[in-house]
């Protein structure tokens, strides 16, 4: 089967041009080299994004000229952004898999293989050759995401930050301590708006009822996000469900400190505040706007049906990497 490499790169996740000149040149070199050498063609196309999710298009349509009975790798380099937009076009395409480079303020994916191997993925030589492995996904609504889907304080966070991150996208890029500043600045400011944290939801957890106020909602694909963080270390991207954790709305001194806890994934340490389940589906909705977060997108919705769909992507893993198991359900 004759194969094909998409590369899609995000400008804004390289501060320096010449750390993004870098990334193209090692790309160029590694095809030419094959050539060289007399190894079989494979064609590459390189997609500096222009806009927010053009990438979508651009992979449908690239797919559209592709002969059939190909292959098609489609390079996410970037961040999680960039991700998100790369799975959302590649999804439904036969002969399509994913591989992620991560050169983003936020690689949460990749850290699922472990945090001391992100260095592989940014080697295109190691994910060129990379063996995909069946990987879970989350579809909520018209959208998909491979890490988590957060509704409630967290993603309140996210939207109310969106102006300090513009304003300062060059810096925080370059230090990741302002990224964390950010968030502790929003969390404090959300903590006591208690339209977020007291908000009332009707949820239906596989037949479940689990409706009632709760502070935040996390339904995670995997351990890792918000860059260093492990809330529900309990999910695994590859067993076919998601972990849901629900924090119970409480007081805004004692929401601010199960952060702690709940960020290092302690929350089985707090029965009292935290209900978590492993499900296959979820039904969420509430008279109040749901803030919702997926791997970094954030948006308002009334109502939300996130679903597991197991092995749905192939992830490219290098050196035959796979996915870290980081906790046993019942710790």
């Amino acid at each position: 089967m004759a194969k094909k490499h998409l590369f899609i790169i995000n400008p804004k996740s390289f501060p320096k041009k010449r750390k993004l000149q870098q990334v193209i040149a090692a790309i160029d070199a590694y095809f030419t080299g094959r050539k060289a050498g007399n190894l079989p063609r494979e064609d590459f196309f390189i997609h500096i994004e222009e806009f927010p999710r053009d990438s979508i298009i651009v992979i449908r349509k690239y797919m559209q000229n592709l002969e059939k009975e190909t292959a098609l790798r489609v390079y996410s380099i970037g961040g999680d952004g960039t991700s998100f937009c790369c799975l959302n076009g590649i999804m439904g395409l036969p002969n399509t898999d994913l591989a992620i480079m991560p050169h983003g303020t936020g690689n949460d994916f990749v850290r699922n293989f472990g945090e001391e191997h992100i260095a592989e993925f940014r080697d295109i030589t190691l994910q060129t050759g990379a063996k995909g492995i069946p990987t879970d996904i989350i579809h909520c609504g018209d959208n998909y995401a491979l890490s988590y889907c957060t509704i409630g304080m967290e993603s309140a966070v996210i939207i109310g930050i969106q102006p300090w991150n513009k304003q300062f996208e060059k810096i925080r890029r370059r230090f990741n301590w302002i990224n964390s500043a950010f968030i502790i600045l929003g969390a404090i400011q959300v903590a006591f708006n208690k339209a977020v944290i007291n908000q009332y939801y009707t949820i239906n957890a596989d037949g479940e009822d689990l409706s009632g106020s709760y502070a935040l909602l996390n339904i995670a694909n995997g351990p890792c996000y918000g860059i260093d963080k492990n809330a529900v270390i309990t999910a695994v991207p590859d067993d076919g469900f998601l972990d849901m954790l629900l924090l119970k709305s409480i007081s805004p001194l004692r929401i601010l400190l199960m952060m702690g806890p709940y960020l290092k994934g302690e929350f089985a340490k707090y029965p009292k505040y935290f209900i978590w389940r492993r499900i296959k589906k979820v039904s969420i909705n509430s008279e109040s706007p749901l803030f919702v977060n997926m791997d970094g997108e954030a948006f308002f919705d009334s109502e939300l049906t996130c679903e597991v769909v197991p092995g749905a992507v192939n992830i490219a893993a290098p050196n035959g990497l796979s996915y870290q198991r980081r906790a046993a359900p019942h710790e």
